[in-house]
């Protein structure tokens, strides 16, 4: 517990970006150790100038501050997750200045997935918002998950497509965790953190400042293996996503629109000067280098009993959520999950994250 209070001190430092702050803490050995360290020690550490030590000496006064943040992340049951726990994401360890301090609300998707930042206009078109729902639903459907900003527009559709898909999605916000922004959006987030996560490196409270969000924006790419911008005019906020991308060495890919529409003269600008072209979700599932499977449906073993030859029957290789299995089927939701959990037992299905399940 001490560990993460020092840790959340360091995060909480103004002047101190998360670069110096993870460096500091490579220097020293820890946060705590940072915190203890002399002034002289402070001065000699690699990297800070004279303001970052004194911005380091007077926050020692204010480790209050971190106590009270912990305590109400707690009380709102935002989890504090950091840079050196199992549960950070890997990919966006990689970046060059990843948050020391992750809040989250909601569970993390499995660090083994492949997911994919999908951002866009907030005033888009028809045309945008459902090629963002096709590519957002379809990716999901193949356990893909979708990271982004929770914005009007573009960002809302992606993650609702993912639901919809009855796969996980990853919303990245400009402000803390306990604020829905923006407020017409609050059933979502409910529904984000019911299959996924809302996540921001912003402590309880911070309101949405238009100062937030190019921190939130690197946050998004740092997550994704590849960033698809769907449509954006060619000087969108969108694109400042997209160079946070391109400097984290992701791949970026677009979706082609009509010359005649401003929303799209960002992706094809993007596609131009060499973005990956999405026509459909197979590109995307192309540059993740995965191969969708074509099944034909087997027949059920015959050692099956009846009711679990009729819950097999509803499963494919595509993940399957536990309300649609109900409804397919007919049995009762109790009666369904012990079948589930019987032909997971005897090998004949995969459970997936989310209540979702697939043959092998």
């Amino acid at each position: 517990m001490d560990g993460i209070l020092y840790t959340l001190w360091l995060s909480l430092i103004y002047g101190v970006g998360p670069h110096r702050q993870r460096a500091l803490t490579d220097h020293f050995g820890s946060a705590e150790a940072v915190y203890k360290a002399a002034d002289n020690q402070l001065a000699a550490a690699p990297g800070l100038n004279e303001a970052n030590i004194q911005a380091v000496i007077s926050s020692r006064k204010k480790l209050g501050e971190a106590e009270r943040v912990m305590a109400e992340s707690e009380q709102k049951g935002i989890r504090i997750v950091t840079l050196d726990d199992r549960e950070y994401p890997s990919l966006l360890k990689q970046i060059h200045d990843p948050p020391i301090v992750l809040y989250v609300s909601g569970t993390l998707p499995d660090d083994n997935l492949k997911k994919v930042g999908i951002i866009g206009a907030r005033r888009c078109t028809e045309y945008g918002r459902a090629v963002t729902r096709e590519l957002s639903k379809n990716l999901a459907e193949r356990n893909v998950v979708v990271v982004s900003g929770m914005a009007r527009g573009i960002d809302s559709v992606a993650h609702k497509g993912a639901l919809e898909g009855g796969g996980q999605t990853i919303a990245v916000f400009g402000c803390g965790a306990d604020i829905c922004y923006p407020p017409e959006s609050a059933q979502l987030m409910e529904n984000i953190k019911l299959h996924g996560c809302v996540v921001t490196e912003f402590p309880v409270g911070t309101q949405p400042q238009p100062g937030n969000f190019p921190a939130r924006n690197r946050i998004i790419s740092g997550l994704s293996h590849v960033l698809t911008v769907t449509e954006a005019a060619k000087r969108s906020g969108t694109l400042i996503t997209v160079n946070e991308a391109l400097e984290q060495g992701r791949e970026v890919m677009a979706v082609p629109g009509s010359i005649f529409s401003r929303m799209s003269d960002g992706p094809n600008e993007l596609i131009r000067d060499g973005a990956g072209m999405v026509t459909s979700y197979q590109d995307i599932l192309h540059t993740l280098n995965i191969t969708e499977r074509e099944f034909v449906q087997p027949i059920a073993p015959e050692e099956l009993a009846p009711d679990e030859m009729l819950v097999y029957g509803c499963l494919s290789a595509n993940p399957e959520n536990f309300e649609n299995i109900v409804d397919k089927c007919g049995l009762s939701a109790q009666n369904v999950n012990y079948i589930l959990t019987m032909l997971e037992l005897k090998g004949y299905l995969l459970k997936l994250p989310g209540q979702r399940y697939s043959r092998p």
